[in-house]
């Protein structure tokens, strides 16, 4: 399966994944056949990009997280942010939070040999908590790849979780607006670690590491990042890992204000600021945990021909095993190509039309 955005799906397309309500009740179930009113089922619930199954990407994709886990993991972190807001305990919600995170560091501790693949399919109206999840699960297993032991790994966890608290904090109105932000409410962005951080500095039962990855994630070690113009050494690792998660996951994901772009695009941005906003051994460490092109992906070549992504090659990421597809009627063939070996071809960009 692949994902598009909803914009391309077609009539009578075969769902890849189960959908989610912003209440974590099933929308709509994989494998469902996708008409005009459940395509427009998915639009009216804020979901811009599906999973879908098409003969060209038979491929089950190494997710994360199964759904059921992920889903229950986005509701309790949505409770920990609605009782921040109202100023209510979450003492007892961060124990519930402790617990899920032993597990599903457990569930996810596989994965240290394998890339990222799984695109994160979000409802835009949760945004925050999903995203909240997937920077953690990101971030734990970039902590792992830089040799972070695992008490260190769940706090990492935890603090990826809890980094951005300070936006649950702000008016509903600047959080999830759509349109321009004014001056002040751009302000009221970029101060969101401060107000996170004052709001757990307090509770002793989250750690040093959870509160510093909170005031300091959106900090970079060229001092251009915020709240402080930290630089270099001085901006703990912890809060590098969760940082470099966090802009993953940000332009990965459709948003409030603007939808997602592809895994490559964000990769070859991250890979563009190395040694600048993030230390390069961070970043190196990234380039071997995401993939640039999840199998299935659908990509157009310098020839014109279009091909299926089957398998990304270690050493040479951005020249991955294809099938250039071919139709003659309804039947389709594929040839095999390994770009690692063919230098007179390039991917020029992702294709979402099933051909």
């Amino acid at each position: 399966m692949r994902p598009i955005p909803i914009q391309y799906a077609k009539e009578n397309t075969v769902l890849g994944e189960t959908l989610y309500t912003a209440r974590g009740q099933v929308l709509l179930k994989a494998g469902t056949q996708l008409d005009k009113k459940k395509l427009s089922q998915i639009k009216n619930h804020n979901i811009h990009t599906i999973y879908i199954k098409d003969p060209h990407s038979d491929f089950e994709v190494n997710r994360l997280l199964e759904q059921s886990m992920r889903i229950k993991g986005v509701m309790l972190i949505k409770e920990i942010f609605d009782n921040a807001a109202y100023n209510q305990s979450i003492m007892g919600l961060n124990d519930q939070l402790s617990k899920y995170a032993d597990t599903v560091l457990y569930e996810i501790k596989s994965f240290k040999s394998q890339k990222i693949e799984y695109v994160d399919i979000k409802n835009i109206d949760i945004y925050l908590y999903s995203s909240a999840l997937n920077v953690a699960l990101i971030s734990a297993l970039l902590a792992w790849e830089m040799k972070l032991n695992d008490e260190m790994v769940k706090h990492v966890f935890i603090g990826a979780i809890y980094h951005d608290i300070g936006m649950a904090l702000l008016p509903a109105a600047v959080t999830f607006k759509t349109e321009a932000l004014t001056t002040e409410e751009k302000m009221m962005i970029i101060n969101h670690p401060v107000m996170g951080h004052g709001y757990i500095k307090e509770r002793n039962y989250l750690s040093a590491y959870v509160k510093t990855i909170v005031m300091t994630h959106h900090e970079c070690i060229d001092g251009t990042g915020y709240p402080g113009r930290m630089k270099g050494d001085d901006i703990h690792k912890t809060a590098q890992i969760v940082g470099l998660a966090d802009i993953y996951d940000a332009m990965t994901s459709d948003r409030p204000y603007k939808m997602a772009v592809s895994p490559k695009e964000s990769i070859e941005y991250i890979m563009g600021v190395a040694g600048r906003k993030y230390d390069t051994a961070l970043v190196n460490a990234f380039l071997r945990l995401v993939s640039p092109y999840p199998r299935g992906t659908l990509v157009k070549l310098s020839n014109g021909q279009v091909a299926v992504v089957d398998q990304l090659n270690d050493n040479f990421p951005l020249r991955p095993k294809i099938r250039v597809i071919h139709k003659d009627n309804q039947t389709y063939t594929y040839d095999a190509i390994d770009l690692e070996y063919r230098q007179d071809l390039t991917i020029e960009d992702i294709v979402y039309d099933i051909i």
